[in-house]
């Protein structure tokens, strides 16, 4: 509950933002409130006259005794309400109710939308207007849009975040990436969606969350629970593992590189943003590899040494640009 003070100078407008989207969540948290605040308006219309005390129920019974008077009776024969005898008490309540009741049913101020990105080789953590916080992962770009937390909390993702969402049923939080989006429903899961890439890979740590396929589709394509993995193919094909290791899904949280049986491309992809470097090959074999290897150094020479060896190839390096090249039969 507010204290006559501070209601007074939100009447007098010198409260701050917090403060009056303070009075809004009073309002909001009890429907009482608001009926509170039309019976007030009707004994004002009723009576005018606020020298006693007010008895709402009975002061509604006599409206509907009492005979019909046109619109111009009553304003001719009412006092104006800023010029009435208002106890000081009663005048502030009514004030605070109509000020909290207006500031309720406008639409709050959107802030500016804000993007957050990161480099190559760099992770980066950060904190939501509401509480949430992201993780994004190297070469991730991560948009909030001015009217985030009005209606909905949603969120622009282009690369790779772990997030881990203040829940509310009343404002939705959800990961929109072109492909398809993540809603949360009580949850912290990672989202990977990289534009180079075909699919959305969605894994649950806790809680639940919903996979709807691109542009905000109304229809749920399945409900993930923890442990559980999701990939949305380009197609709208979303396909669930259950039971998966999050130490190993969830290893870019740690800094580490974990892959089992990948697309040796899908590895030079993560190789090129976690290290900052360009691989090519002319050696079309390779195309057809796949690798089960894992990356724990920070340092790129010592990386492509590993995956030399693990593909029988040489690896030569100039700056960020590496070339693959065959020196022996592969089995």
């Amino acid at each position: 509950m507010f204290a006559e003070a501070d209601l007074l100078r939100l009447i007098e407008g010198d409260c701050s933002p917090e403060e009056a989207a303070a009075i809004q969540a009073w309002i909001a948290a009890d429907p009482t409130r608001g009926e509170l605040l039309d019976q007030l308006r009707a004994v004002w219309r009723l009576t005018g006259d606020t020298s006693r005390s007010w008895d709402v129920p009975e002061s509604l019974t006599r409206r509907s005794r009492a005979p019909r008077r046109s619109s111009l009776e009553l304003v001719a024969t009412r006092r104006p309400w800023w010029r009435a005898p208002w106890p000081r008490q009663v005048a502030a309540t009514i004030a605070v109710l109509l000020a909290a009741s207006l500031l309720w049913r406008l639409p709050r101020p959107a802030g500016p939308s804000r993007s957050f990105a990161t480099a190559r080789g760099q992770l980066s953590s950060l904190t939501l207007p509401d509480g949430s916080r992201a993780l994004l992962g190297v070469d991730t770009r991560l948009r909030v849009p001015r009217d985030y937390g009005i209606r909905q909390r949603m969120v622009d993702l282009d690369g790779e975040a772990y997030f881990v969402v203040e829940h509310d049923a009343r404002r939705p939080f959800i990961v929109r990436t072109p492909r398809g989006s993540t809603e949360d429903l009580g949850t912290e899961f990672a989202v990977r969606a990289y534009r180079q890439e075909g699919a959305v890979q969605v894994v649950v740590v806790e809680g639940r969350v919903a996979l709807r396929g691109p542009n905000g589709a109304d229809s749920v394509l399945v409900t993930l629970r923890p442990r559980e993995r999701a990939v949305l193919d380009s197609g709208g094909k979303a396909t669930v593992t259950r039971d998966v290791t999050l130490a190993h899904s969830l290893a870019w949280t740690r800094g580490t590189l974990l892959f089992d049986d990948a697309p040796l491309g899908g590895v030079i992809a993560q190789l090129e943003r976690w290290y900052d470097l360009e691989i090519t090959t002319d050696d079309a074999t390779l195309a057809d590899e796949r690798v089960t290897i894992s990356f724990m150094t920070k340092s790129a020479d010592e990386a492509l040494v590993a995956l030399a060896q693990v593909l029988n190839v040489r690896a030569t390096r100039a700056g960020r640009l590496v070339r693959l090249d065959p020196v022996g039969p592969r089995h």
